[in-house]
């Protein structure tokens, strides 16, 4: 499928979008809490292939600490596998921006004729997917008509998370207020996303210079941002379309350091807080005296003028370090030559059947 819209662009329409979603959070969400408010959940089955796991990774993360259950990102393949030991009291989020994602469709088939609450997740009316849940959830971030999802993600994470909060103050789980509290503070990241846009601009136009020439990339960071990780090494690879590695820091130091050549370049996206951060920073500083080539997201003791001003918020913040990062995989993929909207190899989905036939061309 050739693509005719720009990545850029949809960059930055993603805090209009975002704040549209959170101002209408209760129509966006209401056929899926009434899907859900007439069963007791224990336990929530997040699945989706490529950026669509990724949001899933970031949805779990917090579905635990809102629900207090069991939350899993899995693969639809590794779903379908194991559905006959999903408990009955499970509720099974199926999330494909397009539609189109065969694996997912199947995958909530066969969990949805066990009698077990299937919910689909889309960013398209009409599509596929939604003949196949018990309830929808639309991602109300419109068409994105590119050859990479940049505001698709991040709208999927955002009314995911939305929904948990949802889902825990229904629940009991949090207090009417806390919930009012959790919003608040997503109104204020998506209020600075302009700013933190606007301070991208220098940063990313310096590392496109270096990145450019790139052929072999490892992006390292913390565990709390393993959906941002995960989404960057896919971003970097399908677009820049270079070897493209990327692990949390101890995981890297566990073995990884031994890939590192002359020729690797180092990218950290480092989390607000923790010891991680600590780890990272003395990382940093070791591969800076073997003269490799670094670029740093979010580092404390940055230069003023590479500073992004983001507002770390410690539940949130990945909603906002995601922007620097679009911007320098759409940046450096043309100056690599490369036209993202353009499949490198365009009869791959259709010889695998991976994906339905679109009529967007």
């Amino acid at each position: 499928m050739i693509y005719q819209g720009d990545a850029l662009n949809y960059i930055y329409e993603t805090p209009a979008i975002l704040q549209h979603i959170l101002d209408n959070e209760q129509s966006i969400l209401a056929e899926a809490k009434a899907l859900v408010s007439k069963t007791e959940i224990t336990e929530v089955y997040i699945t989706g292939s490529g950026s669509s796991y990724n949001a899933a990774v970031a949805a779990a993360f917090s579905a635990k600490k809102l629900l207090g259950i069991r939350a899993t990102a899995v693969y639809p393949v590794t779903l379908l596998e194991e559905c006959k030991f999903i408990s009955d009291k499970a509720v099974v989020l199926g999330i494909s921006q397009q539609g189109t994602s065969m694996a997912v469709i199947h995958t909530l088939d066969a969990i949805r004729s066990r009698g077990i609450p299937v919910i689909s997740v889309t960013g398209e009316y009409e599509t596929e997917i939604t003949k196949h849940g018990d309830a929808n959830i639309y991602i109300e971030c419109g068409y994105e008509d590119a050859g990479a999802t940049t505001k698709g993600y991040t709208s999927t994470v955002l009314t995911l998370m939305l929904f948990l909060i949802m889902l825990a103050e229904d629940y009991g789980k949090i207090s009417l207020q806390e919930g009012k509290d959790y919003r608040k503070r997503i109104k204020a990241v998506i209020k600075n996303m302009n700013t933190v846009l606007e301070d991208s601009k220098t940063w990313c136009n310096q590392t496109v210079k270096k990145l450019k020439e790139c052929d072999d990339l490892i992006i390292i960071s913390s565990s709390n941002l393993k959906s941002l990780l995960l989404e960057s090494v896919l971003k970097f690879s399908e677009t820049c379309r270079l070897p493209v590695r990327g692990y949390e820091v101890d995981e890297f130091m566990h073995g990884m350091y031994n890939a590192v050549t002359e020729r690797t370049n180092l990218l950290y996206l480092y989390p607000a807080s923790g010891n991680e951060l600590e780890r990272m920073e003395k990382l940093f500083k070791y591969y800076e005296q073997k003269k490799t080539i670094q670029y740093a997201i979010n580092m404390p003791n940055m230069p003023k003028k590479l500073l992004f001003g983001f507002l770390n918020d410690p539940d949130f913040s990945m909603l906002e370090y995601n922007l620097p990062l679009q911007m320098l995989f759409v940046l450096t993929s043309r100056a690599r030559g490369i036209n993202l909207n353009i499949p490198k190899d365009q009869e791959f989905h259709k010889y695998m059947g991976s994906k339905l036939e679109m009529d967007k061309e």
